[in-house]
């Protein structure tokens, strides 16, 4: 079985590539292990990876009230009503490495979470969120909808 070290590390090399790193990164009264960023041609994606001992239900609503009161409104909107001219997608994703077996409740909200929102009738393009938790005591991952784009890469991450 892999520890959350590891994964994190696995993580880190895989986001390093491409995206700027901030590690760590405080968002209100929360430490993410890292933020990742990234920007191309109008298309942005933010990353906030937490590594905890027991993912709880107030992990994932401190990420999502992070999410609705200074992710989207700051970073993706730049504090304005709508993001800038040109500006297509942004996907925020919450990367979670519990090292404790994450609960059914708690598996049951990351599969029902969406988070979608458009701007001025798409013309300013969408935000869109997901959520993937790792799960080392049990070695599976959890994922919103969202995120199953990314989940074949997350599982080799996973080993």
């Amino acid at each position: 079985m892999i520890d959350s070290a590891a994964i994190l590390e696995r993580l880190m090399e895989y986001y390093a590539n491409d995206y700027d790193l901030t590690c760590p990164y405080q968002l209100g009264d929360t430490i993410y292990d890292t933020y990742a960023a990234y920007s191309h041609f109008n298309c942005f994606e933010h990353a906030f990876i937490r590594d905890t001992l027991t993912l709880s239900k107030g992990d994932l609503f401190r990420f999502k009230s992070h999410l609705t009161t200074a992710i989207e409104p700051f970073l993706v909107r730049g504090g304005e009503e709508f993001p800038a001219p040109g500006h297509i997608y942004t996907y925020v994703t919450g990367i979670f490495i519990s090292e404790r077996k994450v609960r059914d409740d708690v598996r049951r909200i990351i599969r029902r979470f969406r988070y979608y929102r458009g701007y001025g009738f798409y013309n300013r393009g969408y935000c869109q969120a997901r959520i993937a938790a790792f799960d080392t005591e049990t070695g599976t991952l959890i994922c919103s909808p969202a995120a199953k784009e990314l989940m074949l890469e997350y599982q080799r991450i996973l080993g």
